[in-house]
């Protein structure tokens, strides 16, 4: 008895050393890499390290959802955040829901696109920022629709509160807000001076994608997972517009 617990006891320790070991290992070639690699690139090499890291995660969510699509493992998951927004329904938070999902339409993101590009591009002259709020808009809304006629996905199947059409998985509000508003969140943390200002307006915007999302939800229209996967897909372009225009920016300050 005793040497088998001994024995089971030098194994967890050779275990927990060659962990050390391997740990050690891998974050003196971390360290290296970065020093070598990412360093030298200054503020855009921070970008661009927090950015790979970013978009990983929301493709592995976004992966993981598709999965269990696919799968059909989603149903407990909808069913639970389904039963916890519908303890919130009245006749008030209905007018304000359809209010905030309007936010996301098409025609609103349009308009709110084309105003922000001419301010950036007339009165800021910053020609690239207004030329990536269109790419974050239009780019988006691209994929979401290629992402829906790949995983065809039927709308729940209840009484809706608005007029909709075409497939659900994933959700093209919360994916094309998450990456129109996203950005610009992105441009307002970057351009404005003031910190209170810009944690404010940042924040607002912030609150505003994950409202829209949960509008979705609540006007029957989606399913919680649509909205959680339109985020991680619209997180993941919208990580690709920000590192390419930090891309750009790095270049051109260079040159």
């Amino acid at each position: 008895m005793n040497k088998r617990v001994y024995r089971e006891g030098a194994i967890k320790i050779r275990f927990i050393v060659a962990f050390h070991k391997l740990w050690a290992r891998s974050r003196t070639k971390a360290e290296g890499l970065y020093t070598k690699k990412i360093s030298p690139l200054g503020t855009f090499g921070n970008y661009l390290l927090g950015g790979l890291v970013l978009g990983l995660v929301f493709m592995l969510l976004f992966a993981k959802l598709s999965e269990d699509l696919i799968n059909d493992e989603l149903k407990l998951f909808d069913q639970i955040v389904i039963h916890v927004i519908n303890l919130i329904h009245g006749p008030l938070t209905t007018q304000i829901m359809k209010g905030i999902t309007s936010m996301g339409s098409p025609a609103v993101m349009l308009f709110l696109a084309v105003l922000v590009w001419i301010y950036f591009l007339l009165a800021k002259k910053h020609f690239w920022d207004s030329n990536m709020v269109l790419i974050a808009l239009t780019g988006s809304w691209i994929m979401n629709e290629l992402l829906k006629w790949i995983f065809q996905r039927s709308r729940p199947d209840i009484a809706r509160m608005v007029q909709v059409t075409g497939y659900s998985f994933p959700s093209g509000h919360a994916m094309v807000s998450f990456a129109f508003y996203g950005m610009l969140a992105y441009l307002t943390w970057i351009n404005l001076t003031k910190r209170k200002t810009k944690v404010f307006c940042t924040g607002i915007l912030l609150l505003l994608i994950c409202a829209i999302g949960i509008s979705r939800i609540y006007l029957g229209v989606h399913y919680p997972s649509d909205v959680l996967a339109g985020f991680a897909a619209g997180g993941f372009w919208l990580v690709g517009c920000i590192l390419g225009l930090q891309a750009i920016r790095y270049y051109r300050s260079n040159i």
